[in-house]
């Protein structure tokens, strides 16, 4: 799992250097995170369409 552990705590940062710097990063665990959470959307995806199929067979067997 992705975790984030700051270099530099807030109150620390010395300028905005260190403050952009930290906010990069924490920017780009978020991306990381958005694209983990989209693969399981994805997964997810297939599972509903697999239900859907299964309830059109369904109807269309009783009708």
């Amino acid at each position: 799992m992705i975790q984030y552990h700051s270099k530099i705590l807030a109150n620390e940062c010395r300028d905005m250097n260190d403050i952009r710097a930290e906010i990069d990063r924490i920017d780009h665990l978020v991306i990381q995170l958005l694209a983990a959470r989209f693969e399981y959307v994805k997964a997810a995806s297939q599972f509903k369409k697999m239900s859907l199929m299964c309830r059109l067979k369904l109807v269309l067997t009783v009708c």
